[in-house]
């Protein structure tokens, strides 16, 4: 069994910028100023040592946007109309539709309002009464 392997400072900030970012190693490492080749990038990022910080990173910048002071209803709704955009311009206009539906949905603009009540202005009390009535046999004459 070989001995453990240490990230570097660099390695540790290279999966922070991954996990941030969605880049390749390959592209960390060069925005870090690292000269790392094709090879020693594959056996870096297969490492296990380097997969656990990776993941760890993930965990952290989701936990860092989750607590944002900024991430309100607001943000998700603009966030979700800039996917619908990207969705009408690559064509999947349905999909687009779908976007906008959810968004009607949680700004309030579609909900119970906009169903229709069939049962009027009846009681819990007169729905159990009706209940009752239809529930019981039926005489036949």
């Amino acid at each position: 069994m070989g001995r453990p392997f240490k990230l570097t400072d660099w390695q540790i900030e290279a999966a922070s910028l991954m996990a941030r970012t969605g880049c390749s190693l390959k592209q960390a490492a060069v925005e870090l100023g690292q000269e790392i080749t094709s090879e020693d990038c594959r056996a870096l990022f297969n490492r296990p040592s380097f997969q656990k910080e990776l993941w760890t990173a993930k965990h952290r910048y989701n936990i860092d946007l989750a607590r944002d002071p900024d991430f309100n209803q607001d943000s998700v709704v603009g966030k979700m109309l800039a996917l619908a955009q990207k969705l009408e311009e690559e064509g999947a206009n349905d999909k687009a539709a779908e976007v906008l539906l959810k968004i009607s949905k949680i700004r309030g603009w579609l909900g119970p309002e906009s169903a229709v009540n069939i049962f009027g202005e009846l009681s819990q009390k007169d729905l159990d009464a009706i209940r009752e009535t239809v529930s019981k046999p039926q005489k036949v004459q």
